[in-house]
């Protein structure tokens, strides 16, 4: 179990990673904007918004569970590399509308998978649960989706239909797909709520006491 000490150091952490790796994608935008054009067209959002959803909600250790005023800190932090991110995508053409979307879409899942999983590690129980419910849901389904379409897709064809449902229901899934083209509209999955309220459930999760005999 971790001290008080040692969790503060690994939200550090956390947050230090998650902001290099969400800032790592407008790096991508200088190079786009410096005459190549490979990374033209792509949305620099969406790309920052992976990393920092993905690394803001993992699985924690068990130990003492930090404030929810934390995770909305951690959250609002996002911000700065999104806010760039959004002027690129501006000066491709996306529409406001859709920029907006994105931004409130990876804010607010950031917001719900890091405080599960800072609910999560108070007990074991919960620990598990949760960890179980975001590997199934949040990361499984986008990575095997794409191992099936890309990988296996000239054997194996498209992805069972399951698969790809679970995969546009990942928020890292969703982003994924709203990566290629700054100007596509955005179509928010309907399961995407429900995952996000899966996760935040089991997060929850404690072991019934015994009954007496």
């Amino acid at each position: 179990m971790d001290t008080p000490r040692s969790s503060a150091r690994l939200s550090r952490a956390r947050l230090a990673a998650a902001w290099l790796l969400a800032g790592a994608p407008l790096v991508l935008g200088w190079i786009a904007d410096s005459g190549i054009d490979r990374f033209a067209g792509v949305s620099f959002v969406a790309l920052c918004g992976i990393p920092w959803v993905f690394v803001m909600g993992l699985p924690r250790t068990i130990g003492r569970a930090s404030s929810f005023a934390d995770e909305l800190g951690g959250a609002a932090l996002g911000l700065v590399p999104l806010a760039a991110a959004a002027g690129l995508d501006a000066a491709q053409g996306a529409e406001p509308s859709r920029t907006g979307l994105l931004v409130a879409g990876v804010v607010i899942s950031a917001l719900v998978l890091s405080d599960a999983a800072r609910r999560a590690a108070r007990s074991p129980w919960s620990a598990r649960a949760h960890a179980i419910a975001w590997s199934a849901l949040v990361a499984a389904p986008p990575l095997l989706h794409y191992a099936l379409e890309s990988g296996g897709g000239p054997f194996l064809g498209r992805a069972p239909a399951l698969v790809a449902w679970l995969a546009r229901a990942s928020p890292l899934g969703g982003l994924a797909r709203d990566v290629p083209d700054v100007t596509a509209s955005v179509a928010p999955s309907v399961g995407g709520p429900l995952v996000l309220a899966i996760v935040a459930a089991a997060a929850a999760w404690r072991r019934r006491a015994p009954e007496a005999a």
